[in-house]
């Protein structure tokens, strides 16, 4: 049995990671629709983001999300010094681990007192400040 529990205990932490990472980033992800051409896909989200959001000399969207399937590149944050500005989106979420033993690794070496990001202008190049992540 004790295989067994340890393979449950690794199931848990695995969820528990991916839990606090969907509460922690309070954001959305955009993820793949039923085709199965990727690339047409990240088009169309692409498209109807710029429909729905300010779209900056980047080419890139900023703003507050007004829909869960295709929020901005950069989404409306307050700094950690009460300055407001835009968190990428890619730096909020981070990548998928790839495997669940990546996720329980991830999971053990998470800063308990979180992560700070960059906060920026809506250009998403001028830097004004950091955005915690997690933490208390």
């Amino acid at each position: 049995m004790k295989g067994w529990d340890s393979l449950r205990s690794k199931r848990l932490i695995a969820l528990a990671f991916s839990t606090s990472v969907v509460v922690t980033a309070s954001a959305f992800y955009v993820t793949g629709f039923a085709s199965n051409d990727s690339h047409h896909n990240k088009t169309n989200a692409s498209e109807e983001a710029q429909s729905l959001y300010p779209v900056n000399e980047a080419g890139e969207t900023y703003g507050k999300p007004t829909d869960p399937l295709h929020p901005p590149d950069l989404l409306l944050a307050q700094g950690t010094d009460g300055t407001i500005g835009y968190v990428r989106s890619s730096e909020l979420i981070g990548e998928d681990p790839a495997t669940p033993e990546e996720a329980v690794k991830r999971q053990l070496t998470l800063n308990p007192d979180g992560r700070a990001i960059s906060l920026y202008e809506h250009d998403g190049k001028t830097v004004i400040g950091e955005f915690k992540v997690g933490g208390p």
